[in-house]
């Protein structure tokens, strides 16, 4: 029986020496266990006004969104225009599509800067009074 027992230490003693050698996988899995460390998401940036609101418009307002973004060149006045209520700026972009389809002929480039001007001055009031009292285009007029 002592032969045995003796037997039986030695093969435990072996078996435990065996795994010795492969300590640093073994430390490796343990890490990552206990590794509770948050992974990094990646986080959406938050969508500009503009953003916001292109999708909210038909690809006519987007056009029209542009083409006002261009006539807006004063520092800020672009956002200022995008902070007003939705349905004042789809209205907004409506007119002056409705005034630019005026704009054809040989002076259709012409009269659209001169618009641009005026989109410029009237909105300088304020979105409230824009439309067909202060922002019309002298396209269909000639």
């Amino acid at each position: 029986m002592k032969i045995i027992n003796i037997l039986f230490c030695l093969f435990l003693i072996m078996l435990n020496g065996c795994n010795s050698n492969d300590t640093n996988t073994s430390q490796t899995k343990s890490r990552v266990k206990r590794d509770l460390t948050p992974k990094e998401v990646p986080q959406e940036k938050p969508k500009s006004q503009e953003e916001l609101l292109r999708e909210k418009l038909t690809e006519a307002q987007k056009t029209q969104l542009d083409w006002l973004k261009t006539a807006l060149t004063d520092a800020g006045e672009f956002d200022t225009f995008l902070q007003h209520d939705e349905s004042k700026i789809k209205s907004a972009l409506d007119h002056i599509k409705k005034e630019l389809d005026k704009c054809i002929g040989d002076q259709a480039n012409e009269q659209k800067t001169t618009f641009k001007q005026i989109v410029q001055g009237a909105l300088k009031g304020g979105i409230d009074g824009f439309g067909t009292n202060n922002a019309v285009s002298t396209c269909g007029n000639s």
